[in-house]
């Protein structure tokens, strides 16, 4: 429900939201990792076709040289999560919305919110 609203909030253009490609893999890492291996690919699908019927800007991947040089202010446990936190920073974004608490880990760099803190934010 917090996700829909925040989406929601997004198409009102109450938010300007910024998804990387880095993200499109993550869905289809959490499809593989909640669903039957006969399902993922359509599940992926059906969440990837959900995300692009919202506005949302897109940003590409990370270059070697960005990657490179953004790495050390950005280290986190979880090294899949570094490149998420490189391409916010460096598409100037003012927060990271997202439910896994390894990102807790660089909120002194980059604000860090649930969808239910930034919709808590908005009121």
């Amino acid at each position: 429900a917090h996700v829909n609203k925040l989406f929601e909030l997004i198409n009102a253009h109450q938010i300007h939201a910024i998804v990387s490609l880095y993200t499109l893999q993550a869905i289809y890492v959490f499809c593989k990792r909640v669903f039957s291996t006969d399902a993922v690919g359509q599940m992926a699908k059906l969440a990837l076709s959900t995300l692009f019927n919202n506005k949302f800007e897109l940003c590409g991947l990370l270059s070697r040289e960005e990657r490179l040089l953004n790495r050390a202010r950005f280290n986190i446990n979880d090294l899949s999560d570094q490149p998420h936190s490189i391409s916010a920073y460096l598409n100037k974004c003012d927060a990271i919305a997202t439910y896994d608490d390894h990102f807790q880990q660089i909120k002194d760099k980059i604000n860090v919110y649930s969808p239910e803190e930034i919709i808590a934010k908005l009121k």
